[in-house]
Order: C-alpha cells, then structure tokens, then sequence
C-alpha cells in the first residue's frame, strides 16, 4: 500500500467488489474493527486490497511461498510503519494481522491440503508470535466469517500466474481514480463568432457581446 485511501478510491473499491465473497465477509466485520483502532485503522476497502495481494502471491509462489511467510509479515509491518513513525506499533502489528486473519480465512476455503492445513497453519503462527492486544480474539472473529468452500481455487483458477484481474488490482490501486475520474468543467470564454472557445474555471468573466438567445 503505497498511500492511504480517500474516499474516492473507498468508493470505487466498494463498487467494484459489492458482490465478491471476500469483500463481504472483510465489510461485514471490518468496519468495527477500523473504529476500534483510532490510530491505524484499515477501512474495509484497504483491507480487501491488501488482503488480496497478498493473496496473489501465495497464489503465484504457491508452496515456495512457505519459508518467506515471516519475511512477507516484517514487509508489511515496516511498510505500514513508515506511514507515521509515531503510531502506536501495538496497532500496526494489529493492522497487519488482520490483513493476514482475513488471508487464512481465504486460503482455509481451499480443498488443497497445503493451503487449507499447512499454510493456513503457517500464518496462524506467525500472527501468533507477532501477538498484538487481543489477537486471539480478532481472529475468532475473522474466522467465523462465510466464506464458500472452494472460493480461494477459483481464485487461483482465474490466472495460475497469479496476474488476475482482483491482483491487478491490488497492486495498481493508486490508479483507479483515472479510470473513472470525477470532472466538472466550466466555460470561461466562449467566443460564438470563429468558433473559439476556450474551457476552464470561470473567475471575473467579461463578457465580450451584449447578451442575447442564440442558438446553440
């Protein structure tokens, strides 16, 4: 996560994702768990996409990911620290763990014994061992979310090279506004003889031609 979200890119996260399981079960229980942490809550929104990518590079690594689970979490906590040094580190560690809560969660939906026992049991340890206030009981909570079974394969099925579109996303969230951005323009001069025009905010306008209907 390169940035923090504004409403616009809650918004469009929101509504692209309104009918994925994952986003559900991460809104349905996230929005409390962002107003109990008052100095580094994640909105449901940045907890999908960072879930997510996480998510696709277990799908990419697939069992090499294993050896590196711990490293992927110190990249994670030193990344979310960066945002403001003074945060209470017993948040960031809860912010991180959330992420990786919601991550078992999805890969516990496998029907393939590595990732529904070993690797799910690999970052449940990990979380353990980075313990933050009531970790046992985020978890509890995190993992009696719905979830279909089957749902973290089809994941997968959607790119084996872990290049799949909710990936895609993950990683270029920074530029979903211009895929939609929000413009208004105003017309600052407007010459109707020669066809000139010329578009931006309108500040002290004069007006060139006395004022009359014309045909548009």
């Amino acid at each position: 996560m390169n940035q923090r979200f504004q409403n616009a890119e809650i918004r469009l996260v929101s509504e692209r994702y309104a009918e994925n399981e994952l986003y559900k079960a991460i809104k349905s229980l996230g929005t409390q768990l962002e107003n109990d942490m008052t100095e580094f809550g994640l909105c449901p929104e940045e907890c999908l996409m960072e879930t997510l990518e996480l998510l696709s590079i277990i799908a990419e690594k697939g069992e090499d990911v294993l050896p590196e689970v711990n490293t992927r979490w110190l990249d994670k906590e030193n990344e979310y620290r960066r945002f403001n040094r003074n945060v209470n580190f017993d948040e960031i560690r809860k912010a991180v763990g959330i992420v990786f809560g919601f991550a078992v969660l999805a890969i516990d939906s496998s029907r393939h014994p590595f990732y529904r026992r070993k690797l799910t049991e690999s970052l449940t340890s990990v979380i353990a061992n980075h313990k933050f206030s009531n970790w046992s009981t985020t978890l509890n909570q995190i993992f009696a979310q719905p979830l279909p079974d089957g749902w973290f394969d089809a994941f997968i099925e959607e790119d084996p090279d872990g290049g799949d579109d909710l990936s895609v996303w993950a990683k270029n969230i920074n530029t979903i506004c211009n895929q939609r951005p929000d413009t208004i323009i105003f017309v600052q001069n407007q010459y109707n003889k020669g066809c000139q025009q010329f578009m931006g905010k309108m500040e002290n306008p004069t007006f060139v031609t006395p004022t009359q209907n014309e045909a548009v």
